[in-house]
């Protein structure tokens, strides 16, 4: 059995899932030739193309709220928001707008995107890069919340995650 990380896990998970879905696309700050800032979504721009591996610029609302409109016209889209003290500009989109749409339009629309958000502390950096804003999320009804313990888990996870009908907030440890 090969040994991988978490984040190598979600690359594959991610591969998988784009080979499968041809309406899944990921979005983010860096996500495409950089690879992301802990490098997940590495190689797949070159394998997928700039038209499903975008790089957004630097605006969370404007990324979660993008995707929202995606999911309205049929897409999968896999938000990355690099660190999740960066989440706090999107906030609104996702608790206000993406959390209520399915249940706002007495569920005749869903909005499958997922938002995978690095959270926790240990990586040594200040202000907005080691927070957990997870209990914010899972205190607001309409949202998944999920969070892999080890690699084997988030493989699977995230092709779950992009394949659930409703919003889901994937952290990442």
């Amino acid at each position: 059995m090969a040994t991988m990380t978490i984040a190598k896990a979600i690359n594959e998970g991610l591969r998988a899932t784009l080979t499968k879905n041809p309406k899944s696309l990921l979005m983010g700050e860096d996500i495409g030739h950089l690879g992301g800032v802990y490098r997940v979504t590495d190689g797949l721009i070159k394998e997928f193309g700039d038209d499903r591996v975008l790089d957004t610029p630097l605006a969370e609302s404007g990324i979660v709220g993008t995707a929202i409109g995606l999911a309205l016209r049929g897409y999968s889209p896999v938000c990355e928001i690099q660190f999740d003290g960066f989440v706090y500009p999107a906030f609104n989109q996702i608790t206000t707008q993406l959390a209520k749409i399915h249940a706002r339009s007495l569920g005749k629309l869903t909005v499958p995107v997922v938002i995978r958000i690095p959270y926790g502390g240990g990586i040594g950096s200040i202000e907005h890069h080691s927070e957990s804003p997870e209990a914010l999320f899972a205190h607001t009804a309409g949202l998944r919340i999920i969070s892999p313990s080890n690699a084997h888990d988030a493989y699977w996870m995230i092709q779950k995650a992009v394949e659930c009908k409703d919003p889901v907030i994937f952290f990442e440890p």
